[in-house]
């Protein structure tokens, strides 16, 4: 008998989705190991503070102020690009209390009841193939985490904080991140 039977024709196609649901089974997404802020500090830890909480010690620094001083003798705070005067000044030791904003969890919340539902319409029309349905979910829920975090507006920033980045969007600064916000399929 040359050709295939029917049994082996069912056969055939149940190895290839075996092999193709053995190809990733593990899906990270969120901030991942190695993530780090240029001062080195993780961006994970910067999350999970935004998410959760907490207090944060600021050590001692010297900060330059900037001054714009009027030939009057007046002289006003200035961006430094403005000013012709700057004077250096210790700020002592202190903490700052971050309060909690769960965008995570509001993610989770809102779009975790649909994860398995799509990640079976995913898996079907890429053949199975768990990697690359694993990688597409990661990409959506990448989508999702960043978009929470461009949305998420309470608690504002103290007026301080908006003085500061000349903006009230509470966990955007630099946008490092949001931007640091990926997901990795592993095997």
């Amino acid at each position: 008998m040359d050709g295939m039977s029917g049994g082996d024709k069912l056969m055939e196609h149940l190895q290839s989705i075996a092999k193709g649901l053995s190809s990733g089974d593990d899906l990270k997404v969120g901030f991942l190991e190695g993530a780090k802020y240029p001062d080195g500090t993780p961006v994970a830890l910067v999350a999970a503070t935004n998410e959760f909480g907490g207090t944060v010690k600021i050590p001692a620094h010297t900060r330059d102020l900037n001054f714009y001083v009027r030939r009057d003798g007046v002289s006003r705070f200035a961006k430094p690009s403005k000013a012709n005067f700057a004077q250096s000044v210790m700020i002592p030791e202190h903490i700052v209390t971050i309060p909690s904003r769960p965008y995570f969890r509001k993610t989770i919340s809102e779009h975790g009841p649909e994860w398995g539902g799509e990640l079976g319409k995913l898996m079907k029309a890429n053949d199975f193939d768990a990697r690359k349905s694993l990688a597409l979910m990661g990409e959506r829920i990448k989508g999702q985490i960043q978009s929470s975090i461009i949305a998420f507006s309470e608690p504002p920033n103290a007026k301080s904080t908006v003085d500061k980045k000349g903006f009230n969007d509470p966990l955007i600064d630099s946008a490092h991140m949001l931007n640091s916000v990926d997901y990795e399929v592993k095997e």
